[in-house]
C-alpha cells in the first residue's frame, strides 16, 4: 500500500539527514523549494515537516527556517543503587551519573514551594487532590546541559513549620530530617515510565516537538504511611538508565 505523500517526502529527507547528506544544523530548503522537487503542495511539505519535528530529527525557528538537529550525547544513570538501607539512599542522589559526563562539573538550582496535590501526586501521598504539599525542586545542570529535574513532594502536615519547607539545601540531607521528625524511611518503590513533557520540563530541557521525558516516580514509607514521592525527570533522547547487578568481569564494565 502506498504512503501518503507527505510521508514518502519525510522519508526521502530523514534518509538524507541519516546518511549525513542533510547535516547537523544545515538549513533545510525552503518550502517552496521542496515543493518544487518533490512535486507537491506546501500543505503536504508542512506536513512532512511536521513529522520530522514530531521525531525529533529537525527544529523550525520563526522567520529562519527549518534546520537539522545536532544529535544528542546521551548521559548514563544508575539505576540500580549501592547495597544500602533505604533510610541511608538520599533522595537526591539515587541516580548517580555513571557515564563519560560524571567528569564534568555539576550545577544544581533549587527552588522550595507549597502547592496543591495534583491528582496522581495525591494518590502516592495517600492525600486528597487539592491538598496542600511542599515542592523541592532541584534543577541539574552538566556544563550548561540541563539533564535533570527532581520534584519532591512532601505531604503539608509533615513538613509544615520544618526546613523542609525552608530554601536552600538541607545539610543533613531531608532522610535525616525525616527521621527526625519522627518519620525514618524504611522503604520505597520506584515506577518507571514515559510521557509527553509538561510546558515547565519543555522549557527546562530546549525541547524540540514530539521529544518525550523519561520519569522515574519513587515513594518513600516510613512504617506507617508515606512520606515522600520523588520525581527523576530526563530528557528521553539524551538520558540512558542503567541497571546493574552482581560483580561485572573487569573487561565488560563500561557504561
Amino acid at each position: 500500500m502506498a504512503h501518503p505523500k507527505y510521508q514518502e517526502i519525510a522519508d526521502k529527507l530523514r534518509a538524507q539527514i541519516n546518511s549525513g547528506a542533510l547535516a547537523p544544523g544545515q538549513r533545510l530548503p525552503s518550502e517552496p523549494d521542496l515543493a518544487a522537487e518533490y512535486d507537491a503542495s506546501r500543505n503536504t511539505v508542512r506536513l512532512a515537516i511536521a513529522l520530522l519535528i514530531n521525531q525529533g530529527l529537525v527544529v523550525s525557528r520563526q522567520g529562519l527556517g527549518t534546520f537539522v538537529l545536532e544529535p544528542t550525547k546521551p548521559f548514563t544513570a544508575l539505576l540500580s543503587r549501592v547495597h544500602a538501607l533505604p533510610s541511608e539512599q538520599h533522595a537526591s542522589h539515587a541516580l548517580p551519573v555513571v557515564s563519560p559526563a560524571a567528569d564534568e562539573s555539576e550545577m544544581v538550582r533549587l527552588q522550595v514551594e507549597t502547592a496543591w496535590a495534583s491528582p496522581s501526586v495525591a494518590e502516592k501521598l495517600d492525600i486528597s487532590a487539592g491538598d496542600p504539599v511542599v515542592v523541592r525542586r532541584s534543577q541539574y545542570f552538566i556544563g550548561e546541559v540541563p539533564w535533570q529535574l527532581i520534584n519532591s513532594y512532601y505531604p503539608s502536615d509533615l513538613a509544615k513549620g520544618t526546613g523542609l519547607e525552608q530554601a536552600g539545601e538541607i545539610e543533613a540531607g531531608s532522610i535525616e530530617m525525616l527521621s527526625e521528625l519522627g518519620y525514618p524511611q524504611q522503604a520505597f518503590v520506584d515506577e518507571i515510565g514515559s510521557r509527553m513533557p509538561n510546558a515547565r520540563e519543555f522549557d527546562f530541557f530546549k525541547l524540540a516537538s514530539g521529544t518525550p521525558v523519561l520519569v522515574v516516580n519513587r515513594t518513600s514509607y516510613s512504617a506507617d504511611r508515606a512520606i515522600r514521592l520523588t520525581r527523576y525527570i530526563y530528557r528521553g533522547d539524551r538520558v540512558r538508565l542503567l541497571h546493574v547487578e552482581g560483580t561485572i568481569p573487569e573487561a565488560y564494565r563500561h557504561a
